[in-house]
């Protein structure tokens, strides 16, 4: 008997009952979340207090959410769904001015490293703390992240057109438009699955929750997937800020860049600096970027050049081409030997500039954004890009639905 990859099941969800406003009950993904106390002074039953819980009445985080659970289902705050299905996201948004839709659906997915294919290192710490509060809750907080190849956009017909039921409609507080469904056909949801079974999924975010996953010795785990191929496809960068342990000049980081890139001072100008310095790196012909020092406010340094320590043959071809690898383990660790304790990680351009500008960082470094087609390239090769590589916009929300294994 063939092997079902994919296949629907009965989420666990809000009840709609006991919960009349959805939108103060859903939250980030636990590491794009800056103050969680934003999301637990929002609703006492925000997702946050599962997905990113804080320690209460002398119990542990991981048991506080284990508790914070238990009462939610004693009480009926969460009730499973009434039926085996598939469910259809559709996220509607604006990103540069121009109107966006991401449409994808959320099934179980059959652990299979053959078929699941990451690009993305991940974090001792990160994977610590979800394997505790995953194992603990016996659930799927929050959902991993695929892509899949559809060109001829065979699953995206079944999804736009399939019947289904509305479960949300709802603008959150980035004001996307989210609409939640659940599929009602037995025989559409079989197409959908099928189809999906023929497929490779690309990890896009959530490797840490399919490392753990793994780990767990789990069979089947819930994922959101869309077409890789789709226009609703954004990819947004992850900018680095530095504060070192140690204090370094500006003027010794300059003269250890001298000879392997160019560098180039520019002076900021202009209402909105940041946006012209983006497109700059943007669209430069070779790996460009931008380097902003607490001590020179009033320029930016444009690093450009892939730095020869990079080319030797053992790096393969795929990473030598990619502009974030190219950046952070050549450039900013090779070359500037950055240490991993002193980077953080932004999509805030302004924002990380700010920090520098601040005094909280010593050096903000913007980069261009990495393209669906390196995501894919370094995957097919079984590569791993720097950690936050890619910040894909906008993230799926925790709370829209629950998974419950245990």
């Amino acid at each position: 008997m063939k092997t079902a990859y994919t296949e629907p099941f009965r989420g666990l969800l809000f009840n709609k009952e006991k919960i009349s406003d959805i939108a103060s009950c859903v939250c980030p993904p636990y590491d794009v979340i800056d103050n969680a106390a934003v999301y637990f002074e929002r609703s006492p039953h925000n997702a946050v207090r599962l997905e990113l819980p804080m320690p209460r009445d002398a119990m542990d985080s991981y048991s506080t959410a284990r508790t914070t659970m238990n009462e939610w289902l004693a009480n009926g705050v969460l009730v499973e769904d009434k039926s085996d299905t598939v469910y259809i996201h559709e996220q509607e948004f604006e990103v540069r001015g121009f109107s966006r839709l991401r449409r994808g659906f959320i099934a179980l997915n059959k652990l299979d490293e053959r078929r699941i294919l990451t690009h993305e290192e991940t974090r001792k710490k990160a994977k610590e703390d979800r394997e505790r509060l995953i194992g603990t809750l016996k659930t799927f907080t929050s959902l991993v992240f695929g892509l899949y190849e559809d060109k001829e956009e065979q699953l995206e017909a079944i999804l736009a057109t399939s019947q289904k039921e509305t479960v949300y409609d709802f603008a959150d507080e980035q004001s996307i438009r989210n609409r939640f469904y659940r599929m009602t056909d037995e025989g559409e949801i079989s197409r959908l699955t099928a189809l999906m079974d023929e497929r490779s999924i690309y990890i896009a975010d959530g490797h840490h929750r399919l490392n753990v996953s793994y780990r767990l010795g789990l069979s089947y785990i819930p994922m959101y997937l869309t077409n890789m191929h789709a226009s609703g496809i954004v990819i947004l960068s992850y900018h680095r800020t530095v504060k070192f342990q140690k204090p370094r000049p500006l003027q010794e980081l300059l003269s250890l860049l001298a000879g392997q890139v160019d560098v180039k001072k520019e002076p900021l100008t202009g209402r909105d600096p940041w946006k012209t310095v983006l497109r700059e790196i943007a669209i430069a012909p070779q790996p460009t970027y931008g380097f902003y020092s607490k001590e020179d406010p009033s320029h930016v340094y444009i690093v450009t050049g892939t730095p020869e320590i990079f080319t030797g043959d053992d790096i393969p071809e795929s990473l030598k081409r990619l502009k974030v690898n190219i950046l952070h383990a050549g450039i900013l660790k090779k070359i500037l030997h950055i240490q991993d304790e002193e980077f953080s990680f932004t999509h805030d351009s302004d924002g990380a500039a700010e920090l520098a500008r601040s005094g909280k960082a010593d050096l903000a470094v913007l980069l261009p954004p990495t393209t669906v087609e390196e995501v894919k390239d370094v995957a097919d090769n079984s590569l791993y890009m720097p950690p936050k590589s890619t910040f894909f916009y906008p993230k799926i929300l925790t709370g829209l639905l629950f998974h419950r294994y245990g």
